[in-house]
């Protein structure tokens, strides 16, 4: 009789039962749904994966992206105000109008009030001594200087003009009703600068009056359109993977001992194997696309000048610009031409 013990079974490594999977995944609630045993508590011999809880807590599963995109978007929604972004933009665009508008008129009104002054009242309000004093250099280099402030008390004083050369007197002088007196800087201060500085205030007078009455262009807007809209975009996706293998693994007799126990006895062991793969993904797409244009077409239009002045300023606003009118020279009579020579009459036959 042979006394040779009989061969044991094939060890198991792995899982006893059919319910191996389930209890593999116990751990992960929610996450897999409709899997058996999906809210079987882990077994205590396992360790746990996670921080252990407050005793008598209960887990909270995590919930799936699906189940809660609707409340993440309605909160994006929310988030995102499209009507308010309706109202900015119009009201925005309404005001940008009105405002260019209220500028237009008050710069006309102001362009008016001015052109309505007199020629003294004009010039003391919009030209200064000091663009005199430039306009008399400028206009006569040769004659007069701009001499600039270098010490503390020539700087309270301010810019000064001084003649180039002394015991001139330029031809010039005519102009302002100083012929023949001599260049000196008292002159040129106490008599050319007044008349210089009213001669400059006339001449823009002059000219913004005829601006005026050529006509007002105003820039209004013809029509327009103003459109928004918005884009949402929300995506939600939940994937999970269970992969179950089982399958012997290498016997005894091969190149490894793994599993073997005592001695040659055992040399007929084969082992078992069960392996679980879980791969669980959860992700969330949300997006919010906002869109604003406002298309504006403007024309231009003249206002007429009855409208924005009384009859009193009408009149003085048009004598100011019919005065370039009146001062073109006259020209030269035409030269008269020489009389036509008188034909001589033939001389009588016979006369000597």
């Amino acid at each position: 009789m042979d006394a040779r013990p009989s061969r044991p079974p094939p060890a198991h490594i792995g899982f006893a039962d059919d319910a191996a999977p389930a209890q593999a995944l116990a751990g992960l609630p929610g996450m897999l749904p409709g899997l058996p045993g999906g809210s079987r508590p882990p077994a205590s011999n396992q360790p746990a994966a996670s921080a252990p809880a407050a005793p008598g807590a209960p887990t909270t599963p995590k919930a799936p992206a699906t189940e809660t995109l609707a409340g993440r978007t309605g909160a994006l929604v929310n988030e995102v105000d499209f009507p308010g972004f309706v109202a900015q933009l119009v009201h925005g665009t309404f005001d940008a109008i009105v405002d260019a508008s209220i500028r237009q008129m008050e710069s006309y009104a102001d362009l008016l009030a001015a052109v309505s002054q007199t020629t003294e009242q004009f010039t003391q309000n919009n030209v200064s001594p000091d663009q005199a004093r430039d306009w008399i250099a400028q206009r006569y280099p040769g004659d007069v200087a701009l001499r600039l402030p270098r010490g503390t008390d020539e700087v309270a004083a301010g810019a000064q003009l001084e003649p180039r050369g002394e015991g001139v007197s330029p031809a010039w002088l005519a102009d302002f009703g100083l012929e023949g007196q001599e260049l000196t800087a008292e002159l040129l201060e106490q008599e050319v600068l007044p008349q210089a500085r009213l001669k400059v205030g006339g001449d823009r007078l002059q000219l913004l009056s005829t601006m005026v009455t050529l006509g007002l262009n105003r820039v209004a807007v013809k029509d327009g359109s103003v459109s928004a809209k918005v884009m949402f975009r929300a995506a939600a996706k939940d994937s999970s993977t269970v992969q179950y293998a089982q399958g012997p693994g290498d016997s005894a007799g091969g190149g490894s001992n793994w599993g073997t126990r005592g001695n040659n006895a055992y040399a007929g062991v084969q082992t078992l194997v069960q392996t679980v793969n879980v791969n669980a993904q959860s992700s969330t797409e949300l997006r919010a696309d906002l869109f604003g244009e406002v298309k504006l077409n403007f024309v231009s239009e003249t206002l007429p000048l009855d409208k924005l002045a009384d009859p009193v300023k009408l009149g003085l606003i048009q004598r100011h610009a019919a005065v370039a009118r009146t001062a073109a020279p006259v020209a030269a009579p035409q030269a008269a031409l020489p009389a036509p020579a008188t034909p001589t009459a033939p001389a009588h036959p016979g006369a000597r």
